[in-house]
């Protein structure tokens, strides 16, 4: 059987930044050499260097910044500067009122319409390929589709989905559709199966592919990513309008990429359970467990060894620093223990991912006296050692999935209080502390009950270290994973006729106006691709004919003489079918 050829999607991760969801991906790619992998990653800029090392079976890493580029054609590679060109030179309002418009109404209209997935994602597909022709910079900053957006906005404040926004509103609605639809301005390859790590705007690679190629798509939700949003925007300085606007968006998108799914893959059940509540089909749901090394992570002292108690108590937390792990709690929780009389001392182990939150952090550790106790250390590349240093690891998210810190503690067979979120019961059971979010005076206790008993922590270290060998080592998590992969890689496409006969419709519409610009090679190519769409009907016909009289222009005789052949012997079948049927 060949190789199993994925595209990896992800959103603000992999390979670019750190993080539990890139922490996956790469061993996702390492541990799976058998398979080939593109990855397709959405990022927010086009100034970001590698943060991985990419192994051989990666056969090529595609960005696509949203943000910090003039134009999007910048980020088509595969296109010559003189397609650019002609792209644009094509593109005028005929074009975009007759070919875009229609689909960009469509989409605009499943955005306060939750029971119209469907519709959306072939209107990603249309608009997919409308921009294989068009130019996308030409078609959204049109004044056809300023108009088309301002009359649906203003349609929206009058059925109550939002207050009617102001100017400036407005143009920032239109800008966040102008980024983010950007995605599908990038050429998609062509693939076994699209594999997502988000159910986010990333997934529209995945929408589109299945629609436009048959291709299927596999989701993977490490946190629950509309969960996260929505806790985003709540806490943001934005609009009551903007925040509407942007959850609706948000919302389409991920209900969409749920919906489209032949595969979901949620990394604990906690997952699987949102991803019903918001539409999916169950029988799609299979729950695979994060995964991590117990060759890297392993306990410090044998089982029956007894731990020395030490002073200070040695407390880790690995988190990056951002406002959903709740590091405002974590210090509050700490400054109630040290006032208690219990000494530790507390190492945080994350990049800054929200610089403004972490001079927050700094300021609140000054604040409580906590500057010599709390230690904020950054991104560490090997944080195996600093679990079998700790004494206890603390978690205190507001929203978490299924934490690689918690499984990575529970290998290393380092105790853990950890807040009651996502898949974190799923994960440590009865084998750790487990209290409230936003509850300082909770973590404290939970803290506190660990630091001042060394024989229940070296209990739970070792109840934790077994499950986490039990259901939590990486060689089952890929094992699943490649299974998945090669049972996807010989499901056959499942042939959509409608949808080949408007694809073949729109190379033709190319092909036509390669031609009109005198550009017979890329008119021929694009007949070419026509053929491939329709199978022996009727339709073909005139293509066969138009291919033929092209290759004989261009001086490919025998290719003409072909084609010629083959029309004569389908109008030959066609008018005997004919008959019989009279």
């Amino acid at each position: 059987m060949d190789r199993p050829q994925v595209i990896l999607t992800t959103e603000g991760t992999y390979p670019f930044h750190h993080g539990g969801v890139s922490t996956w991906c790469d061993a996702l790619i390492h541990q799976l050499p058998e398979v080939d992998f593109i990855i397709m990653a959405v990022a927010m800029n086009p100034y970001l260097s590698l943060q991985f090392d990419i192994p051989a079976n990666v056969k090529q890493v595609r960005a696509i910044p949203l943000w910090g580029i003039q134009d999007p054609s910048e980020q088509r590679g595969n296109l010559a500067y003189s397609e650019i060109f002609l792209q644009k030179q094509r593109t005028g309002s005929h074009e975009i009122e007759e070919l875009f418009l229609p689909h960009l109404q469509q989409f605009l209209t499943t955005l306060v319409d939750e029971n119209r997935s469907h519709d959306l994602g072939v209107a990603l597909a249309r608009m997919y390929q409308f921009f294989r022709t068009y130019d996308y910079q030409t078609a959204l900053k049109s004044h056809a589709v300023w108009e088309l957006y301002k009359t649906w906005l203003l349609n929206g404040a009058h059925q109550g989905y939002w207050d009617e926004p102001s100017i400036f509103e407005s143009v920032q609605g239109l800008g966040w559709i102008y980024h983010f639809l950007s995605i599908l301005n990038t050429a998609i390859p062509t693939a076994d199966m699209v594999h997502s790590s988000a159910a986010a705007f990333c997934g529209m690679v995945g929408i589109v592919s299945k629609l436009e190629f048959g291709t299927p798509y596999l989701l993977t939700e490490h946190g629950v990513y509309l969960r996260e949003q929505y806790l985003a925007i709540g806490r943001s300085n934005m609009t009551p309008f903007s925040k509407r606007f942007l959850i609706a968006l948000v919302k389409a998108i991920s209900r969409a990429n749920l919906y489209f799914a032949d595969q979901l893959v949620p990394v604990c059940a906690f997952n699987g359970r949102w991803e019903r509540v918001l539409g999916a089909d169950g029988a799609k749901i299979r729950v695979i467990y994060n995964g991590v090394s117990s060759r890297r992570f392993y306990p410090a002292t044998m089982p029956g060894e007894a731990i020395s108690s030490q002073k200070p108590i040695q407390i880790l937390c690995v988190a990056r620093i951002d406002p959903n792990k709740d590091l405002d709690t974590l210090l509050r929780a700490i400054h109630i223990v040290t006032s208690s009389g219990i000494a530790v001392a507390v190492r945080v182990l994350g990049s800054v991912s929200v610089e403004s939150y972490y001079q927050t952090m700094l300021r609140l550790r000054e604040e409580l006296g906590l500057t010599e106790v709390v230690r904020f250390e950054g991104y560490s590349a090997d944080i195996s050692d600093a679990y079998r240093e700790a004494d206890i690891t603390v978690q205190s998210s507001v929203s978490e999935a299924f934490p690689y810190a918690i499984i990575e503690s529970m290998m290393s067979g380092t105790p853990l209080v950890a807040t009651d979120v996502g898949g974190s019961r799923e994960a440590l059971a009865a084998t750790g502390i487990l209290v409230p979010s936003r509850d300082p005076a909770k973590l404290a206790a939970g803290i506190a009950i660990l630091a001042q008993n060394p024989e229940l922590r070296l209990r739970l270290g070792r109840a934790a270290h077994q499950r986490a060998l039990d259901l939590f080592e990486i060689s089952q998590a890929m094992q699943n994973f490649s299974q998945l992969y090669h049972h996807w890689q010989q499901e056959l496409p499942i042939e959509d006729h409608a949808s080949g006969r408007e694809r073949a419709q729109l190379h033709v519409t190319r092909a036509l106006l390669l031609q009109q610009m005198n550009q017979p090679a890329l008119a021929l190519a694009e007949y070419y691709q026509a053929l491939t769409h329709l199978t022996d009907t009727p339709a073909v016909i005139p293509i066969l004919l138009q291919t033929a009289n092209l290759e004989l222009r261009c001086g490919h005789s025998s290719r003409a003489y072909t084609h010629l052949l083959k029309l004569r012997l389908l109008e030959s079948l066609f008018s005997r079918n004919s008959v019989q049927a009279g």
